[in-house]
């Protein structure tokens, strides 16, 4: 029932947005003079505006699809609930500026939510790969390590652009505002990938110790058999080879993941700390 409705909602959007745009080429000369009506018109603007909040959604829903596959409940509510902060807290921040919001805004503000969603998402699911092996470890390392990656490079791009807005436009505006949440996503998102290259380092070495550990068993068990045929004795109550199973092999596991932790967290909160003051001044 919710994705008919979600079905019907986009299907009389993009109705919408059609008759709009065929009715302002119909009544204006040119290309020219119809973008302008377009602009200028606040019940057009929403409707393509609304159009487009579309389109980007369904963007996102793709490519969550693809990077992480479904969501499970626990990450779609964690999600409506930090989503909803976000909003709220970018919107009171938003007050003490007195520039116009206009489609520059908008687009700002849609990007830096859909880095924050993003960054959660990939934020969960490293904590969920340090707690739990996954069934499919070649495909998922490899599209986390692919999301957590563009995550990085999106924050980055998006904090250069305000940048150079900043600097050419030489005044505190929303610009400013902008500049200094895209700094923390591309703190939080680098932690978020260094915290996924510890992890993927310690499956390398749990993997590989309990490979050396199952290999010590088995050549054991192969002496065993080997010394019990010598004796003359009988083999049949010896366990196979076969029988050894993985899940019962116990490993050290990596002794100094905790330290490498230990500094990542440390430098996270060094640079949030010498990111903050900078923040209150302006």
């Amino acid at each position: 029932m919710p994705k008919m409705r979600l079905a019907a909602y986009v299907g009389a959007s993009t109705v919408l947005a059609a008759g709009t745009v065929v009715k302002a080429f119909h009544e204006r000369p040119n290309f020219y003079s119809a973008c302008v009506q377009l602009s200028q018109d606040n019940t057009s603007l929403g409707i393509l505006i609304n159009l487009g909040l579309l389109c980007v959604f369904g963007l996102m829903r793709c490519m969550q699809h693809i990077f992480y596959g479904p969501l499970r409940p626990i990450e779609r509510e964690q999600l409506y609930e930090k989503a909803w902060f976000a909003v709220t807290e970018t919107c009171l921040a938003m007050t003490v500026f007195r520039d116009e919001v206009g489609g520059w805004f908008l687009v700002m503000f849609v990007s830096l939510l859909v880095g924050k969603v993003w960054d959660w998402i990939g934020e969960g699911r490293v904590e969920f790969l340090e707690q739990q092996p996954p069934a499919n470890p070649r495909l998922t390392h490899i599209r986390l390590a692919s999301s957590l990656t563009l995550s990085v490079l999106f924050d980055a791009f998006l904090l250069n652009f305000c940048i150079e807005s900043v600097l050419v436009e030489a005044r505190p505006g929303m610009m400013v505002m902008f500049a200094f949440e895209f700094a923390v996503l591309v703190i939080a998102s680098s932690s978020t990938l260094l915290r996924y290259v510890i992890a993927a380092r310690e499956a390398w070495v749990v993997r590989n110790q309990t490979n050396e550990r199952i290999e010590a068993r088995r050549k054991e068990l192969r002496q065993q058999r080997a010394q019990a045929e010598q004796n003359g004795g009988a083999t049949q109550h010896l366990p196979r080879e076969e029988d050894v199973n993985e899940n019962e092999i116990d490993v050290p596991g990596w002794e100094h993941k905790g330290r490498w932790v230990f500094i990542l967290d440390l430098s996270t909160g060094a640079f949030f700390a010498r990111l903050l003051p900078i923040t209150t001044a302006c």
